[in-house]
């Protein structure tokens, strides 16, 4: 079957707010996307608070609470980067693969 006609595995949201807690405690708070500082304690839903991505995403079977899976992002640079990897940008000479504003 086709990787991407399955259904990604579903997050149990009690395993997911311990993986996210440990990965917040133990990385940097520097975005891996942007590499710059995360304030942890912004505002949820904001656009520079503290995001946990998947490396590889879920929808591409990126493990779900394995801590070498898990970064920290911005919320604005996590949903800029969407189900995307970094060999999805190899061979672009776009010196920061994440848009930070949409092409009008």
């Amino acid at each position: 079957m086709d990787a991407f006609l399955r259904l990604p595995a579903k997050l149990e949201k009690n395993q997911w707010k311990l993986a996210r807690k440990r990965a917040i405690a133990s990385k940097d708070h520097i975005c891996a996307i942007c590499h710059k500082l995360i304030d942890v304690e912004a505002p949820a839903f904001s656009p520079l608070a503290v995001e946990v991505d998947h490396i590889v995403p879920r929808s591409r079977g990126g493990g779900l609470y394995e801590m070498d899976n898990l970064q920290l992002t911005h919320s604005r640079c996590n949903r800029k980067k969407g189900a995307k990897m970094a060999e999805d940008y190899t061979g672009s000479e776009v010196v920061n693969p994440v848009p930070l504003s949409n092409n009008w």
